[in-house]
């Protein structure tokens, strides 16, 4: 379990340490995003599913996309943000989903003191 754990804080660490703004809703929007994969959202439906965190969303979206991790594309002039397809990023995205509460609650404390 630990060594998941630091594992993922590890490839997450170069990811969520320049971010100036909340980290930890910066690492829900990958975990939700991390849970549906293959699926485009638009910026209201992501705000929506994390409860209303629309100034968090907002500058979360654009670093993660700044960054290469999220991707966006445009339908019908609505812009639609899904996981990149681009390796290893997807990949520790995706383990973030994987981890049970107690893991989840490990990161979140961790990268809350980073």
């Amino acid at each position: 379990m630990f060594a998941s754990v630091v594992a993922i804080e590890d490839k997450l660490a170069k990811c969520v340490q320049n971010y100036a703004d909340d980290r930890c809703s910066l690492l829900e929007l990958l975990r939700f995003l991390g849970k549906h994969p293959y699926t485009r959202f638009s910026r209201r439906a992501i705000v929506l599913a994390l409860r209303n965190q629309g100034v968090f969303v907002e500058r979360g979206l654009k670093y993660l996309v700044d960054n290469g991790v999220v991707g966006v594309e445009t339908d019908n002039k609505i812009e639609l943000y899904s996981l990149t397809c681009t390796e290893p990023l997807r990949n520790w995205a995706l383990s973030l989903v994987e981890l049970d509460w107690c893991q989840w609650q490990s990161v979140l404390r961790q990268v809350a003191w980073a």
